[in-house]
């Protein structure tokens, strides 16, 4: 179709592509601001597959996207620090990445203070006293003795010179400290375990939509950067505080992470469902057409005759889109092919304006 082609002999035919031209009419429509209207013949509009859609009150769901970023679960996080004086010895991680197993060695640790904490221990269980061998067992787990250790050492009843340190969770080495061989003083940070078993997604929402997030509310996501990961989440969590510059809040949102596919720092795409909202008078999304003037629609008038219309659009949806102002239920507007007959509304309506008012309705043909 080449609207730019114009004839009034009804015989001619469009030099470029041979197709016979269509008469049409030029009729101003009723209303504050006249639209160009156009005709077209039913074979036409069956080539142009053109199809129409009701405009109607109809429930759509709500929805607000947001985008965020993978970052590393704290609460599935472990840190290993130094109770007492003492010297590293058997370090079984070498650097950061390596995996350790819950249970598995970290390390030992030989320090004097801690073997004489147990020979008090071991005189409190031979003497039998009860009350020492609870201060006793106290003062080995405040330096930081493990419970598989004490009762290693109530079963053999031998100091342990050299104290294993066993990992109290499965993870990733995400941060050591210290080497073979290293000197610790009490409170020196000798490891970190992080876990991405869980890894959250922060997401950025608007200060507007932020009263419509709650918490344990499941989300929609995507990771462009690995689409085998989980796509779904929940909000944990809802930071009180808005940014001043970007009007929006942080929303903590909990994802499963058994593959490991999602790494710290991975962009989101994120959908918030709000369930249905209240009946609106709406119409398709592809209905809609946005230009220079605004946005506008193609409205069928019945009889081959179409016409554009400026509307005021709301809230958006499920695939439709609110209509504010500019259309009333039960009309109709064009869903498919309206891209060609809003260009031809247009060529119309340009010459319109240049050709010279006649007393009766205009006519032609037009490719």
């Amino acid at each position: 179709m080449h609207p730019h082609v114009v004839s009034t002999d009804p015989d001619h035919v469009c030099p470029i592509c041979g197709m016979d031209v269509v008469a049409v009419s030029i009729r101003p429509l009723s209303g504050s601001a006249p639209e160009a209207m156009v005709q077209v013949s039913p074979e036409m509009i069956q080539t142009m597959g053109v199809r129409t859609a009701p405009v109607e009150t109809a429930y759509f769901d709500q929805s607000v996207r947001a985008f965020g970023n993978v970052v590393s679960n704290e609460r599935l996080e472990s840190v290993s620090v130094a109770r007492l004086e003492g010297w590293i010895e058997d370090l079984a991680v070498r650097a950061e990445g390596d995996e350790v197993a819950r249970g598995a060695l970290l390390y030992r640790v030989y320090s004097p203070a801690l073997i004489a904490a147990q020979k008090d221990f071991l005189a409190a269980l031979e003497a039998g006293r009860g009350t020492r061998i609870d201060s006793g067992r106290q003062r080995l787990i405040s330096d930081g003795m493990q419970a598989a250790a004490i009762d290693q050492l109530v079963e053999n009843r031998k100091v342990i010179e050299r104290l294993p340190v066993y990992a109290e969770a499965a993870g990733t080495v995400a941060g050591l400290a210290v080497r073979e061989g290293d000197y610790v003083k009490p409170g020196t940070p000798i490891m970190r375990l992080q876990s991405y078993a869980r890894v959250w997604v922060i997401a950025s929402i608007p200060e507007a939509d932020l009263a419509l997030v709650t918490a344990g509310q499941t989300v929609s996501l995507d990771f462009p950067s690995a689409p085998e990961a989980a796509e779904q989440g929940s909000v944990d969590y809802i930071y009180p505080t808005i940014d001043p510059k970007t009007r929006t809040a942080d929303v903590r949102i909990e994802v499963d992470n058994v593959s490991g596919a999602l790494r710290p720092g991975a962009y989101a795409d994120i959908q918030f469902s709000l369930g249905a909202g209240e009946a609106r008078l709406s119409v398709p999304t592809e209905a809609l057409l946005r230009d220079s003037r605004g946005e506008h629609v193609i409205v069928a008038l019945g009889g081959g005759r179409f016409a554009g219309r400026t509307v005021e659009t709301g809230a958006a949806g499920g695939g439709r889109t609110e209509i504010l102002a500019g259309l009333g239920a039960g009309e109709r507007v064009v869903v498919s092919g309206q891209f060609m007959l809003d260009s031809e509304a247009n060529l119309r309506e340009g010459l319109a304006k240049l050709e010279p008012q006649e007393d009766g309705p205009g006519g032609g043909h037009r490719h």
